[in-house]
């Protein structure tokens, strides 16, 4: 008799266990990272006849396998996505035909050709300068723009940095808590490992990880290499000052000790922070990079030629443009005495190429290497050229001592006219009155294929909007793609984790009969232990 009641109460509780799960997956079927539970039941084992059902675990329905590629996937989603977002901004404005440097620089030719018909005419003189202020000021307001484009993408980067380093140590503590509680209950803490895989998976979408189960018990994380989460705690990330670049803030990782190692930007390819990382050393540099070529083009080109004529007082012409200067920065490691004084070649313009150049010295020689390519010339003496710029060392090198050279740096920036009188404009070549001559020349410069030989100041803009138009319509397609693949990997994780509605309120149902089913059996052994008493009696 005693053995109905046992195991009709049993039933009851599994029967409510059963109930509540289903109960709790319904109530969290909008919430983010929970995982479908369910009732694992096993027969009780009693001795001297049959036991009842016990509650053998509320188990979680996860798939680490495929988790593991969703995170992936939205991780490589979140870079693209991050990488477009900031690019779409840059091809906005290249993209706009009224904006755009293409118009003002078809002005300021035109008011060349102008002149070149009056070359005495005040007021053709007059508009020239004008339309040479208003190009020089539209390439200041792009770099200008592109330069806070950088600002902000670093501040967003250090946000990001910040943010990994909080889900770091927040999942460090899960490892704790969750290790603490198995070995006290010796269950499953489900609400624990949930709250410890949407950590993954949000921290997957700021950067590239890989998790790794060690002792069935503790996530261990690495992130480019370095290990962010491991069995001695939770490791940082900092946004430092590059040592071979301090104009560049660059992710490095915190090593015990407090030592900060830069981390290599190319194993940073996932997640928020890998799309920023590739959009700043890639398309914003690119970018960068060709406008400044173009400036300097520009400049040192109109200056060669209009050096080469006499204003309205017969005094030869002067520089038009101002620009900047290539520069050379020390890596802050070195320890040798060592610096790089740079120039731009007298004749090597056609030699300029938006890029810049590593300069290491190894075995007794300097090793260059073309930064946009990674093209390496190597040279024996302390001065050498390469890229349209004169290098002379002077101080000592030591072994493994670099330098970067920025032959660009800053030329759309500085761009400047020079003169501010009309007159100083140096239209003639020493003709007298009416000479045009170099006027026209200044004029013919238009088409002339100036930039690295073979292309003009209209093709290098125009390369420019399309290498930015193309890497954004390939952004937005690898992107579409990719949330295409992120959408049929949630689909399949779902169909494990996810909770169905319909399929809960099945098992709700199911439960509830099991109850009623065990309360009869209970009902039915209390009834037969009235009618033996009833007996006795």
């Amino acid at each position: 008799m005693s053995s109905l009641f046992g195991i009709g109460y049993s039933g009851l509780s599994a029967a409510q266990s059963g109930m509540s799960t289903a109960s709790n997956n319904i109530a969290n079927v909008n919430t983010p990272g929970y995982t479908r539970q369910s009732l694992r039941l096993e027969q009780s084992a009693q001795s001297g006849g049959q036991g009842g059902v016990g509650v053998g675990a509320v188990q979680r329905n996860y798939q680490q396998y495929l988790s593991g590629q969703l995170n992936d996937a939205r991780s490589t989603a979140s870079a693209l996505d991050s990488h477009l977002g900031q690019l779409s901004q840059i091809n906005n404005l290249l993209g706009d035909g009224d904006a755009g440097l293409a118009p003002l620089m078809q002005q300021f030719f035109a008011g060349l050709q102008t002149l070149a018909g009056s070359p005495d005419d005040a007021a053709a003189r007059e508009s020239l300068l004008g339309d040479a202020n208003s190009m020089a000021a539209q390439f200041q307001t792009f770099a200008g723009y592109l330069d806070d484009m950088g600002r902000s993408v670093a501040t967003q980067m250090e946000g990001a940095v910040g943010q990994v380093n909080n889900y770091a140590e927040q999942i460090d503590r899960l490892n704790e808590q969750i290790t603490l509680a198995r070995g006290r209950t010796g269950a499953e803490p489900n609400t624990l490992l949930d709250k410890r895989d949407q950590l993954v998976s949000e921290l997957g979408q700021l950067i590239n990880i890989d998790v790794a189960i060690q002792d069935g018990n503790t996530y261990n994380i690495t992130a480019a290499g370095q290990p962010l989460v491991d069995a001695t705690g939770a490791h940082s990330l900092a946004l430092v000052r590059s040592a071979g670049d301090p104009t560049r803030r660059v992710i490095a990782y915190e090593a015990p000790g407090g030592a900060r190692r830069e981390l290599d930007a190319s194993q940073i390819s996932g997640g928020s922070l890998g799309g920023l990382v590739a959009f700043r050393d890639g398309s914003l540099e690119s970018a960068t990079l060709s406008l400044d070529q173009l400036a300097h083009d520009l400049a040192d080109k109109i200056n060669d030629v209009h050096g080469q004529g006499t204003d309205l007082a017969g005094n030869p012409g002067t520089a038009l443009f101002e620009t900047a200067r290539p520069i050379s920065l020390d890596n802050a490691r070195n320890t040798g005495t060592a610096t790089l004084q740079v120039a731009f070649s007298d004749d090597g313009m056609a030699d300029i190429a938006a890029s810049n150049y590593r300069v290491a010295y190894e075995n007794g020689q300097y090793s260059v290497t073309r930064v946009s390519d990674g093209q390496r010339t190597r040279f024996g003496s302390d001065s050498f050229s390469i890229g349209g710029v004169d290098i002379a060392v002077e101080g000592t090198p030591n072994e493994g001592d670099s330098f970067l050279i920025k032959p660009l740096a800053g030329a759309a920036a500085a761009l400047n006219v020079s003169i501010t009188d009309p007159a100083q404009i140096a239209a003639a070549q020493g003709g007298g009155s009416g000479d045009n001559r170099n006027a026209q020349a200044l004029a013919d410069l238009q088409n002339a294929k100036t930039v690295e030989g073979n292309r003009s100041f209209n093709s290098q803009y125009a390369q420019l909007v399309s290498d930015i138009g193309n890497r954004t319509r390939t952004l937005q397609v690898n992107g579409e793609a990719q949330q295409t693949l992120t959408g049929e990997l949630e689909n399949a994780q779902q169909s494990i984790s996810g909770v169905n509605l319909d399929e809960e309120r099945v098992n709700l149902l199911y439960y509830q009969q099991m109850y009623q089913a065990n309360a009869k059996v209970i009902e039915t052994a209390a009834s037969l232990f009235d009618t033996l008493l009833g007996i006795r009696a």
